[in-house]
């Protein structure tokens, strides 16, 4: 696996990874040496493009409108709509349910996308977005909660 995919199936922080690359070789030689799909299943855990069965009934507002009932959706899509709610207890349960890095993750993925882009097109209008997506209030906001979890 590569460094990206143990900290993202493992949740394990960037740096601590690094650190164990130098100071704990063995253990990361051997988080190398396994196969991504084989620890996936074994860990049953999910990555950002995988599509899994989403109970909307768990958060506090249903977003996949489409239906009231269990549905198929991308973990991505259920990470970055339920951020858009800045509801303090859904972000929770997607930290609980997906790990913090994920969830961090896809923020952080979404607002570079953001800025990439330039604006926010919102019924028509589009909002110019200048600076850096990381000195964005919302941004820091969101990641001000999931840091918290």
């Amino acid at each position: 696996m590569t460094q990206q995919q143990i900290s993202r199936l493992l949740d394990v922080p960037d740096r601590t990874l690094r650190d164990w690359k130098h100071n704990r070789q063995r253990l990361y030689t051997l988080l190398e040496s396994l196969e991504y799909d084989e620890v996936k299943s074994k860990l049953n855990v999910v990555d950002t493009n995988d599509m899994i069965f989403f109970d909307p009934r768990a958060y506090s507002t249903n977003l996949f409108w489409q239906t009231n009932e269990t549905s198929e959706q991308k973990v991505y899509a259920i990470i970055s709509n339920y951020l858009s709610t800045m509801d303090k207890d859904d972000i929770k349960r997607l930290c609980s349910e997906f790990g913090k890095n994920m969830v961090k993750s896809v923020l952080t993925d979404k607002y570079k996308k953001m800025y990439q882009k330039g604006y926010i097109s919102t019924s028509g209008i589009d909002i110019p977005l200048k600076g850096s997506y990381t000195q964005n209030e919302i941004y820091k906001e969101l990641l001000g909660l999931v840091n918290d979890c």
